[in-house]
């Protein structure tokens, strides 16, 4: 077997492409669903396994900007991993992923990031768990706020004003941590609509001043309902954004209006304060639904680390790491971290190291999400000099838990 990694070139092979993803994820496979998924990916981002002539496996690169203690890390989000049945097990997606890096580190994505329900599958390749969405449900009808619904006023809008919401998410995000800058593409494609199929309800809140504070973008859907005669009414809160706390009682009180649905569907990071906004936090579903983010895999080390803002107490901290990175073998070796000022470097070395890794361990470090010293309790750093642990520590901390609301 002689496996050739490229880009799609034509649309035939563009078509196959679609093909292969949609089958492997029982997707609609026809002609509008192709035209739909066109809209959403570019051909240029579409990665391909041949063997010869034939394409059966692909995977697609998204091009993205994250945010990080206020600086914007770019990204490639992985996407669309499939192979044909009949060909899996071959090393065709194992080529794929492995090229994958090399295509990211050309285009300057220092950083990748996926969704996946297979860990472990990813894990081979350098990616690891770096982030969490906690799903919050309760009943709109026997909930009320600990704030009164403060005075302001709520507009509805569709997605020709995305740049509305697009101005208050930002003023979020930008100084929190695994959010995405968001393009009118991903507006209009992934927030207004689902994977640009449907049309979602999307509503902006102003104070009494007539500032904008926050928005909300919803849809409602029907489940059956364990022995009951009627299907459950769930309100699912698809992107949500409140920037003081008169917007975000507002937002609760907005969405309790909903009476009629039997429960509402939020999504939020680990360290949202939601129960504490609400009289009777018992009501909440217990426990609140949690279930585990994007992975996440450092691309090109001394890049990643530069790019990447710290916090004032890292100043004048350093640490020496031995990292292995058998998929992507420039990212292997001895480095010496120091933080300057908010500034991070990594440089290679001789000198014996402090800690020893996998690159699977450094990404949920890098971005918040796992402390060295957890790391090291697991067993995924190996420690020489527990100092190095302390300093690393400071290098890396971060103001906000990792929360990435984004799916792709």
């Amino acid at each position: 077997m002689a496996v050739e990694i490229r880009p799609i070139r034509s649309d035939a092979e563009l078509a196959q492409h679609h093909f292969i993803s949609n089958y492997a994820f029982n997707s609609d496979r026809g002609e509008e669903s192709a035209a739909r998924r066109s809209t959403y990916y570019d051909r240029d981002w579409c990665l391909g396994a041949f063997d010869g002539d034939e394409l059966v496996a692909g995977l697609v690169i998204i091009p993205f900007e994250q945010y990080l203690n206020g600086g914007r890390i770019p990204v490639g989000g992985i996407a669309s991993v499939s192979c044909l049945p009949e060909r899996r097990r071959g090393g065709f997606v194992s080529a794929l992923l492995r090229q994958s890096l090399a295509t990211m580190r050309d285009a300057g994505q220092l950083v990748s990031s996926l969704y996946t329900p297979h860990y472990s599958l990813y894990r081979k390749y350098g990616w690891e768990l770096a982030n969490r969405i906690i799903s919050y449900s309760f009943p709109p009808k026997s909930l009320t706020t600990r704030r009164a619904q403060p005075a302001g006023s709520w507009r509805r809008i569709g997605p020709d004003e995305w740049a509305a919401l697009d101005a208050l998410h930002t003023a979020h995000y930008a100084s929190r941590n695994g959010g995405f800058a968001r393009t009118e593409r991903r507006w209009r494609h992934h927030v207004f609509s689902d994977y640009a199929k449907g049309q979602r309800d999307a509503a902006v809140w102003s104070n009494a001043q007539g500032q904008p504070r926050g928005y909300v973008v919803y849809h409602t859907m029907m489940r059956p309902a364990p022995n009951a005669p009627f299907p459950e009414t769930i309100l699912r809160v698809d992107d949500w954004v409140a920037l003081d706390g008169d917007a975000y009682s507002a937002i609760l009180n907005y969405l309790l209006g909903h009476d009629l649905s039997n429960r509402i569907l939020m999504l939020a990071s680990p360290d949202d304060p939601l129960p504490d906004a609400f009289e009777e936090p018992t009501r909440i579903a217990e426990p609140p639904g949690a279930w585990f983010g994007a992975m996440l895999r450092i691309v090109d080390v001394p890049a990643a680390l530069a790019a990447r803002p710290a916090l004032p107490p890292a100043d004048g901290k350093s640490a020496t790491i031995a990292q292995a990175d058998a998929s992507a073998p420039w990212n292997a070796g001895t480095w010496r971290i120091v933080c300057s000022g908010d500034r991070i470097s990594a440089e290679r070395t001789n000198t014996a190291p402090q800690l020893e890794m996998d690159v699977c361990a450094l990404a949920p470090i890098y971005n918040g999400y796992t402390k060295p010293v957890d790391a090291a309790r697991v067993g995924s750093i190996r420690v020489h000099d527990v100092a190095a642990l302390d300093a690393l520590s400071a290098i890396f901390a971060a103001s906000f838990a990792p929360y990435c609301p984004d799916d792709f």
